[in-house]
Parts: C-alpha cells; sequence; structure tokens
C-alpha cells in the first residue's frame, strides 16, 4: 500500500467519525482542484464555488460513509460532476422555459403605481432606519445580489451571522409593510 493511499484511509475513517480535522483535510486538498474542474464545465467562479460548498456539505453530512470509500479522489470528483451536470440540465430547462415564453407586462393602474411608488418609500426609509451592519448586509444581498457566502467573507463574519441579519432586517420590513395595510 502506497502512503497516499494510508494516509487517505486514515482520513476516511476519522472524517466517518466526524473529526473535523479530517474533514478539512480533505477541504484543504480538494478544493481547489474541484474548483478548477466545476469552473471548466460551468464557466463562472462563483457558480463553481457555490456548487462546490454544496459537494463539502454533502460530504459532510453524509461522512459516516466515508470509512467505505477505497478512494476519496474518486468519490469527489465523481460527486462534483454529479453537481456540475445537474446543475447544467437545470440552466438548460430553466432557459428553455424562459425562452419559450414571451414576456407580458401588464396595463398598471395609476393608482397600482401609487402604491407601489409608496411601498419602494416605505422599503426604502426602513431599510435606513436599519443598524448599519444588518443595512450595510441587506444592501449588499437584497440589491447587490451578493450571496451569503460572499457577504460574509467580504464582511468577515460568519454566514449564519449574515442570514441572522438579513432575517432581522426582512422581518422590520414586512412590518412596516403591514403598519401600511393597516392605514
Amino acid at each position: 500500500m502506497n502512503k497516499n493511499y494510508e494516509r487517505e484511509h486514515i482520513y476516511n475513517e476519522k472524517l466517518a467519525l466526524g473529526d473535523i480535522e479530517a474533514f478539512h483535510y480533505f477541504f484543504i486538498t480538494y478544493h481547489p482542484k474541484m474548483k478548477a474542474f466545476l469552473n471548466h464545465f460551468v464557466c463562472s467562479e462563483t457558480i463553481a464555488e457555490d456548487l462546490l460548498q454544496d459537494v463539502f456539505e454533502k460530504i459532510w453530512i453524509n461522512r459516516e460513509y466515508a470509512s467505505n470509500l477505497k478512494s476519496f479522489n474518486a468519490y469527489i470528483y465523481r460527486m462534483t460532476k454529479n453537481m456540475a451536470i445537474n446543475y447544467l440540465e437545470h440552466k438548460m430547462i430553466e432557459d428553455n422555459f424562459i425562452s419559450s415564453y414571451p414576456v407580458f407586462l401588464p396595463e398598471i393602474t395609476i393608482e397600482e403605481e401609487i402604491d407601489a411608488n409608496e411601498l419602494e418609500l416605505i422599503i426604502q426609509m426602513t431599510i435606513e432606519k436599519m443598524p448599519n451592519q444588518r443595512r450595510k448586509i441587506f444592501t449588499m444581498s437584497r440589491i447587490e445580489g451578493f450571496k451569503n457566502l460572499e457577504i460574509a467573507e467580504k464582511l468577515n463574519l460568519s454566514k449564519r451571522t449574515v442570514e441572522t441579519h438579513l432575517n432581522h432586517a426582512l422581518k422590520q420590513i414586512r412590518k412596516a409593510i403591514s403598519l401600511l395595510s393597516v392605514l
């Protein structure tokens, strides 16, 4: 048995027992290769990163089966390839659906336009009243289109903290909108 195979087998065993250091070893070892591999298929580093996060999440969720693996390398390549294929199939279906239906814009009455403007104003005022960190996270997520993980990395926060701020921001906006409907 060669040393790499033995080391991988030991880490497989540790991963199966829930050892975070073993997971970290596999993440550090395979992340760059898998990201390049996915990027080749999907042609987007951001999408490749999102898909790769899903791959490692599945590895962690199914870690108890790691001790049965003959080759972690083959396992992660197969899982990553399947993730890319699933993504591309769904994207193709979505693109075909969107292109097959023309976009119809409904006519908007003056009252509806006024209501929409009023609603937009309430939302903007609510966002402005938010604490700085919450406002920044909400703006990055909903207006600038960043993913939660990207926001967490840019602001040096945990993904969970970003999610908590977004939940509070959305509750605050819903509450302001519900008060508008009462009036």
